[in-house]
């Protein structure tokens, strides 16, 4: 699964309650001169902000990072993910996005999006298409996705990878915890005994969205205190 931050921070805050409530390993760091110099305090051991966790027992990788992967690193980065999915011989590669937060029409006060618990999918195969199909997902007919999940459809359709990137309305600029348990919600439905703690994840919203605010912020000088 593609951890890296998204509108909303979907993917980082939908990894680490999987990561949490799944158990996971620490498998790799990943690391670049192009990444700011920063140091992640947790349990009072310094991290490495981006990573790779693996859960063995259910086959299930974890690319995760707090921090905002440069956009000329994006595509770079997407095609690392798949070329490491390739070499382990993963099946499947999840990603998500968020769809900004439905506009009021003046006409009619209609929502451009009018369920926004709906969870749409884009796939980049006929039998990832038939997965999400499967599950329920929505396949959106037509729009643009960019950054890390855009790398991963473009380039696992070329390869005939199977590619789902999950879509779900979101707040735009913010932390978004409910999309976020939306996103994790699916990804369990996706991989038989995944779990997540959706009421702890609500339940910890305001502690984690302070730390990933701070985070985000933090590089610009070097380090924080929490």
């Amino acid at each position: 699964m593609d951890g890296f931050p998204s509108t909303g921070l979907l993917n980082a805050i939908a990894s680490e309650c999987l990561i949490r409530s799944s158990g996971t390993e620490l498998f790799a760091v990943i690391d670049s001169p192009e990444f700011p110099p920063l140091s992640i305090i947790s349990n009072s051991m310094p991290h490495f902000p981006a990573r790779l966790h693996v859960n063995e027992g259910l086959k299930v990788a974890f690319f995760t990072s707090e921090f905002n992967i440069d956009p000329r690193m994006q595509s770079t980065m997407g095609k690392k993910i798949l070329d490491w999915a390739m070499q382990n011989g993963c099946r499947l590669i999840i990603s998500a996005a968020g769809i900004l937060g439905a506009k009021q029409d003046k006409a009619d006060n209609a929502s451009v999006i009018p369920d926004e618990k709906r969870i749409f999918a884009v796939t980049s195969t006929p039998s990832a298409a038939k997965i999400a199909k499967e599950n329920n997902f929505i396949q959106l007919q037509s729009g643009t996705i960019g950054g890390i999940p855009a790398t991963l459809l473009n380039e696992g359709s070329l390869l005939g990878l199977d590619v789902i990137v999950l879509l779900v309305n979101t707040m735009p600029d913010v932390p978004d915890f409910r999309a976020s348990a939306l996103i994790s919600s699916a990804v369990t439905k996706l991989v038989p005994g995944l779990y997540c703690d959706i009421a702890s994840l609500l339940g910890e919203a305001e502690t984690v969205e302070n730390k990933i605010k701070q985070i985000r912020d933090g590089h610009k000088e070097s380090s924080y205190i929490t």
